[in-house]
């Protein structure tokens, strides 16, 4: 088995703080950070789509050499240092109980069950790192951790990809390690716990974050692909069509009631055929809710962070808030850092950008 992702640093410390770099499902996200009294000062941030598939585009090395090259001379990016997410697709992340043997470390407890898990074989051609998840009791035997295992020749090839368009990594990540960073230097009140839900295209991500760290990070069964499938079945749209209305409607006004004049708004059509979508992104709140109490004490989440796709659709923030009953409100990285004066994000930087900034606060550990 080999060190963990903590462990793999490859390049020596330089003046200037590495890029976050994220190449997310249909862009790269990058941003870079300063030093600063207060918080970290942004020195860079960009968002640029692909112009192919991901997939092409990374496949195609002298392409995506021009491609890197010209989303770091968008804006005052410093060198070509990275801290790099792997692909959601490349590792594997699970919630484990272990219980510590007498003189045993939590380390050695996680490296155990994870070899057993694995088998030996398939635990050597892996790189294995944990995230502990602290309970009211982090002293007894017994311990929580998030565990992320990727094979080490997805790592040595995505490396090699990075290397190979000009780019010179300093360490890797994964995502819901960056998410926590990120929520974690975001909040004023760590007393609490917190909830992201990260919506993708055909699958989501609830992390819980308190001022322990990352306590939970799972998958769900929402994403933006089965709102459009659903709106273009029962209304015999094209999905094309089908996502036009997304955009221009939104998810439906949430306190609209039968009845009002706005009863045969498309909206409102829009917000009823969603339902029951949105009845399952309920349950799942639900039961993270009783989660975080089982793991507190009693204690709730304080609020609800989207960030994703979905978050462009009007009455998004509403419509979760109606059905979790917790304040919600889209994530706003810059809201952790301070801004360079001059600097302004653009309108679509701070949209899915949450991952690089999660990436670039590491970076002030590894800078």
């Amino acid at each position: 088995m080999k060190p963990p992702f903590a462990g793999v640093r490859l390049a020596r410390p330089a003046v200037r703080a590495p890029i976050g770099l994220d190449f997310a499902g249909e862009r790269l996200n990058l941003l870079q950070v300063e030093p600063g009294a207060q918080a970290p000062v942004v020195r860079a941030a960009a968002a640029l789509p692909y112009p192919v598939d991901r997939a092409a585009l990374l496949a195609d090395r002298r392409r995506l050499r021009g491609f890197v090259r010209d989303a770091l001379a968008s804006a005052p990016f410093a060198g070509r240092r990275v801290i790099a997410a792997l692909a959601p697709a490349d590792v594997r992340i699970q919630s484990l109980t272990v219980q510590l043997a007498p003189g045993e470390s939590e380390r050695q407890a996680v490296a155990r069950q994870v070899r057993e898990q694995l088998g030996a074989g398939k635990a050597e051609e892996s790189v294995v790192d944990y995230i502990p998840v602290r309970g009211p009791d982090g002293t007894g035997p017994q311990r929580q951790a998030l565990v992320a295992v990727a094979p080490v020749r997805k790592i040595v090839a995505y490396l090699d990809t990075l290397r190979g368009v000009g780019l010179d990594p300093v360490a890797l990540d994964v995502g819901p390690a960056a998410i926590a960073r990120l929520l974690a230097a975001m909040q004023e009140d760590d007393t609490q716990a917190v909830i992201l839900v990260n919506f993708g295209a055909r699958k989501s991500y609830l992390s819980v974050v308190s001022g322990q760290g990352l306590m939970l990070d799972r998958q769900i069964d929402f994403g933006e692909t089965q709102l459009v499938d659903k709106l273009a079945n029962v209304l015999r749209l094209a999905p094309a069509a089908a996502l036009a209305l997304l955009r221009e409607h939104g998810t439906g006004d949430p306190q609209a009631r039968p009845g009002a004049a706005s009863h045969r708004d498309m909206g409102r059509a829009i917000r009823e055929i969603l339902h029951p979508q949105f009845a399952t992104l309920a349950e799942e709140l639900a039961r993270t809710q009783v989660y975080i109490a089982s793991r507190t004490r009693g204690a709730s989440a304080r609020r609800i962070y989207l960030n994703g796709n979905v978050t462009r659709y009007a009455h998004l923030p509403d419509h979760v808030a109606a059905i979790a009953h917790l304040p919600v409100e889209v994530l706003d990285p810059f809201r952790a850092f301070r801004l360079a004066p001059g600097f302004a994000p653009a309108g679509n930087v701070a949209h899915g950008i949450a991952l690089a900034a999660g990436l670039a606060l590491r970076g002030r550990a590894h800078g």
